[in-house]
């Protein structure tokens, strides 16, 4: 018969100890991992961020050691950051990559990687998606979280991570949410876990991250690392662990009502510590627009999704505010506009209109009636951008806020979006003023240089009518939002791109 399901909290002198702890506990990774095997460990590695934002080296060290006892062939280690973020870049900081190969490890880079198609027409939404050939080769595969505090999903633990075995492409399908009326973020999150439900998943609580999650949280020490094949209870015990109660969590408790898992942790088989003795009440997750911007910002924002725009704005404000806060003398306020029919905005300031809401509520203000003009006198064009996608997940939208204060492009790519991220967390780790963080743009020669490559490889988009009948009505002719390029309002109704984001291969 079969028992209750079981979860490992266990704790040690590091994590390399508490992460064989908590095999002990359940039994030897020897049940999973068999001589010959190949084994896939999936992080969350979403950014160039240290620990807690991210699972920590020493923890994948720990898996590391115990398949190889176990007799595994190989181990690897993969993930898809961030959108617009290349895992290459992210596993480069502090040296990440190095230490894991210095171990042994395998590094996939997923979106350097053939991708395999999957499908469950069951799903709620989404109900195909491709994921990495590695995924898909591997024996065993283990979802290795940290534990965080998160402002669309209360928390990103296990379910969530399994985010980053997507493309690009595949993440921003049903990006959006509203905490008032259900969010198809949190169907999807758990439609992953539906076509591809990891072996073991084993969570990263030695430090965890309260607060302003997923990326600007503050540091908790817990000293635990939990563990379980069953993805949905693993979640479940480290939220009752942060302070959450039973199936509060939604991921945790879809899974659970959809029969994915146990988020009942009345009927599990707790192994090691003690959820009342360990357990810690996290501050959550609260940013919200009115709360304030950076010197040189202001919000206008209407009817917004909590899980998608509202979340991206709180991600744009925190890298603004570290690196490139604007100096209204030079540039005067600029305007963001996000949510559906936000407060109207100045006529004569830089405007930025955040996700197809925005876009397609304020097509009758007076700032596209007569805007104002920025650039060279030889190519003058209206001072605002619209940033298009529901919602705009590729990091394109931080480039978009650049040229709309410089008024030339390109200036900003994707890459160096990904040193703005590291600048903000050289401040979070180092304690250093966010005020006296570099703006690498102005002094770094090399930047000038990557200006003028990526100005010389660049060609105009290809772009094609939606003349198909059934697409009449569909503002984005039947594009997924992130495969439609930035174009002015006049043009976007019908114009839609035939280049993808993909890198498919």
């Amino acid at each position: 018969m079969k028992t209750q399901t079981q979860v490992a909290i266990a704790t040690g002198a590091d994590r390399v100890a508490a992460v064989r702890r908590a095999f002990e506990l359940l039994g030897g990774i020897g049940r999973w991992v068999k001589p010959g095997h190949k084994v896939l460990l999936k992080p969350n590695i979403m950014a160039p961020q240290g620990s807690p934002a991210t699972t920590h080296v020493d923890t994948l060290k720990g898996l590391y050691l115990l398949c190889k006892e176990a007799g595994a062939a190989e181990v690897a280690v993969g993930e898809n950051s961030v959108c617009g973020i290349p895992p290459r870049k992210a596993f480069e900081f502090k040296g990440v990559d190095t230490a894991l190969k210095s171990l042994g490890l395998r590094v996939v880079y997923f979106d350097e990687e053939p991708w395999v198609y999957r499908k469950n027409l069951d799903n709620f939404c989404l109900k195909d998606c491709h994921v990495p050939r590695a995924l898909d080769e591997a024996d065993v595969w283990i979802d290795v979280p940290v534990a965080k505090t998160h402002e669309a999903c209360l928390t990103t633990l296990g379910i969530k991570n399994l985010h980053g075995i997507l493309p690009d492409e595949d993440k921003a399908r049903h990006h959006r949410g509203r905490w008032e009326a259900g969010s198809s973020l949190w169907e999807k999150f758990v439609d992953i876990l539906a076509l591809a439900r990891p072996t073991l998943t084993v969570c990263d609580m030695f430090q965890a991250m309260e607060g302003e999650g997923p990326a600007f949280g503050d540091l908790v020490d817990m000293g635990l690392i939990v563990a379980s094949e069953d993805t949905v209870a693993c979640d479940a015990v480290v939220e009752a662990l942060m302070g959450f109660q039973k199936f509060e969590v939604p991921l945790s408790r879809i899974a659970h009502q959809r029969g994915l898992g146990n988020a009942d942790v009345d009927r599990m088989e707790i192994l090691g510590e003690s959820i009342a003795q360990r357990r810690k009440i996290f501050q959550r997750a609260q940013w919200r627009p009115d709360q304030g911007s950076p010197a040189g910002i202001k919000l206008l924002v209407g009817d917004v999704c909590h899980g998608g725009c509202q979340m991206l704005l709180r991600y744009f404000i925190a890298t603004s505010s570290a690196v490139y806060a604007k100096d209204e003398k030079e540039f005067g306020r600029v305007y963001i506009l996000c949510g559906d029919h936000p407060p109207p905005p100045p006529e004569d300031r830089f405007i930025l209109v955040f996700g197809d809401c925005a876009i397609y509520s304020t097509w009758h203000y007076s700032y596209r009636q007569k805007p104002k003009k920025i650039g060279p006198w030889w190519n003058p064009r209206p001072a605002y951008v619209d940033v298009p996608g529901c919602c705009p997940v590729q990091m394109a939208w931080l480039r978009s806020f650049t040229n709309l204060t410089r008024g030339y492009s390109p200036l900003l790519g994707q890459m160096d979006a990904v040193e703005v991220m590291e600048a903000r967390q050289y401040s979070f780790a180092e304690g250093v003023p966010l005020e006296k963080n570099p703006r690498r743009w102005n002094w770094d020669p090399e930047f000038a240089r990557r200006y003028a490559r990526e100005i010389a490889a660049s060609r105009p988009p290809k772009y094609i009518y939606a003349e198909n009948e059934s697409l009449k009505g569909d503002r984005l002719g039947g594009q997924d939002p992130t495969q439609i390029d930035i174009v002015h309002p006049a043009d976007f109704k019908t114009l839609t791109t035939v280049e993808s984001y993909s890198r498919r291969k």
